[in-house]
């Protein structure tokens, strides 16, 4: 089973599951967010099954169970904006990468990902796990998940804010520890 650490976590793909840490690219970096251009990123880029029934997963993973500094306000207020323009950026860098990546693995993921029949914008949320507060309210993540639905709705009607607990009955092909 293909694994990824991200940040905290450890994303465990099903072996059908082509995978990688797409804001490390070589592409991405070199190129895609070279400046002036700046462009956002989503933390995985993972291609279920093969094009062109395939599917795409854009995967954002943020961990606030412990919070050693305040966090950016993008990182709470504007999260579903935040990791709305990480998905944009990020076709739009996979387009870029399927035609002109160097390195023949990440032309070849890109391609596939531009190909594929339909693309899933995920947000792996950890929250905070003390009581709720003004930064983490109740609801939290469904106010997120409610605003990234309006945000992502023409690439991904339906995207998904999961966290460990809830993974496993989403019907994705992951796990995350």
């Amino acid at each position: 089973m293909p694994s990824l650490p991200v940040d905290s976590f450890v994303f465990n793909f099903l072996p059908s599951v082509a995978a990688e840490k797409y804001d490390l690219w070589q592409h991405y970096t070199t190129v895609w967010n070279a400046p002036p251009g700046g462009q956002k990123a989503v933390d995985v880029v993972a291609v279920e099954g093969s094009p062109p029934q395939s599917v795409a997963w854009l995967i954002e993973a943020k961990d606030f169970r412990v919070i050693t500094n305040p966090p950016k306000p993008s990182n709470i207020a504007g999260l579903a904006q935040f990791v709305a323009d990480k998905a944009a950026h990020t076709l739009g860098g996979l387009a870029d990468a399927s035609v002109n990546a160097t390195v023949p693995g990440e032309r070849q993921l890109a391609t596939d990902a531009a190909a594929s029949a339909s693309h899933r914008v995920v947000l792996h949320l950890e929250p905070h796990t003390g009581a709720h507060s003004a930064l983490f309210p109740a609801g939290f993540a469904a106010n997120v998940l409610q605003q990234l639905r309006r945000l992502v709705a023409t690439i991904d009607p339906n995207p998904l804010v999961l966290n460990i607990a809830n993974t496993p009955a989403s019907g994705v092909p992951w796990t995350v520890s």
